[in-house]
């Protein structure tokens, strides 16, 4: 779209139809995998309905549609730029599609004795509406070309537009529109926990400390239900968290230890004791491993020297975790190999080796490329 817009500029007639609906569908996907909006409210947007707000010297981006399905009307949802970009360049792109269907508005308001005059105004109705719309689409019932006219897409047509996007993928995946909502929240959660670093969520939650009162507070028109499937989100991923915990894989940490442990003493019923408990359990990525503190503790400091959390009552240590302690484990090897660096960088160095291997092994694995007893003897 950027480039035949810089070269044909506003106001042309597409080169190709066929790419032209597959980068229609493709903002579609952007905005609905980027905003978490339903399918109703994404092909809801209207043309220009977006705006871009700097607060205390951070950009915050605003897209504005309807939400039908609980009745709350006009609702504003926060994205990246990269989505209003993508809202700004289809709102030119379109521009040809859009007159066509200003064109068959003048047209229709013009016939003073249609044939049929509930189906012309209920046509007349509809196309004023859609002609506010961004996701526009060419329509011919039955098949008849001659017929063909210009309508907002529906869920049906945005189901079809997300099977033409995942074939050109190259994909086999069922790609259904409402995929996208429940994947936005379960994406927020395995961000915010540390197993992913989506940068569009970085872009557009802005920094880990704002917390979830934060967002509620930071626009009141914003849809909460979204952040109730948020949190619905994270508890499941806490519960299956602490279910895989519970299982017989190894654990490092001192909770992890103590987790170890109480796997000896049945439990009744753990579906229900987890869904019970997992909403109040205190979870959070440190990039190495699990803090499950509650009280103030190393005050952050185990974020940023990773050895300080496998003696810690407060840590867990799973196998998802096991390479990130061989590459630290590594990292020793080579600061070990500095003849350089003093006694004391070696010495600490060979601390903290010890307390990465302690973890590979408890984990029941061995470090990658041990080469220690080289380094130690000079080689």
């Amino acid at each position: 779209m950027k480039s035949e817009l810089s070269i044909n500029g506003i106001g042309y007639n597409p080169s190709d139809d066929h790419l032209s609906v597959l980068c229609r569908d493709a903002v579609l996907f952007i905005v609905s995998i980027t905003s978490g909006m339903r399918n109703d409210e994404a092909i809801g947007i209207e043309v220009g309905a977006w705006r871009r707000v700097v607060k205390d010297g951070v950009l915050f981006c605003w897209v504005s549609t309807i939400e039908h399905k609980t009745g709350k009307g006009r609702v504003e949802y926060l994205v990246p730029e990269l989505t209003l970009n993508a809202l700004e360049i289809l709102a030119k792109y379109s521009v040809t599609i859009r007159k066509e269907l200003d064109q068959e508005i003048r047209l229709l308001a013009k016939v003073t004795n249609p044939n049929d005059p509930a189906e012309h105004l209920l046509r007349l109705e509809k196309a004023r509406r859609d002609s506010k719309k961004l996701f526009l689409g060419r329509h011919a019932p039955g098949g008849r070309l001659q017929d063909q006219y210009v309508e907002a897409l529906s869920g049906q047509a945005s189901n079809y537009a997300f099977d033409r996007l995942a074939k050109a993928a190259g994909s086999t995946w069922p790609l259904r529109t409402h995929q996208c909502r429940r994947t936005y929240a379960r994406c927020f959660v395995e961000s915010r926990m540390g197993r992913t670093s989506l940068i569009y969520l970085k872009w557009q939650f802005k920094h880990t400390s704002m917390s979830m009162t934060q967002l509620y507070a930071s626009n009141p028109q914003q849809d909460l239900s979204l952040f109730d499937e948020i949190f619905q989100q994270m508890t499941e991923f806490k519960i299956d968290l602490i279910e895989s915990w519970l299982d017989d894989q190894p654990l490092a940490g001192g909770a992890g230890e103590k987790i170890v442990e109480m796997r000896a003493i049945p439990i009744k019923d753990r579906p229900a004791l987890l869904a019970q408990t997992a909403p109040h359990a205190n979870i959070r990525a440190t990039g190495h491993g699990w803090c499950i503190a509650t009280e103030r503790g190393c005050g952050g400091a185990g974020l940023y020297e990773a050895t300080r959390c496998p003696g810690c009552k407060s840590s867990v240590i799973d196998e998802f975790f096991a390479g990130t302690w061989q590459d630290i484990y590594s990292q020793q090897q080579e600061l070990i190999k500095i003849v350089d660096a003093g006694p004391a960088v070696r010495q600490r160095a060979e601390r903290d080796m010890q307390v990465a291997l302690d973890v590979i092994t408890s984990l029941g694995l061995s470090p990658i490329n041990d080469d220690t007893n080289e380094a130690a003897n000079g080689y």
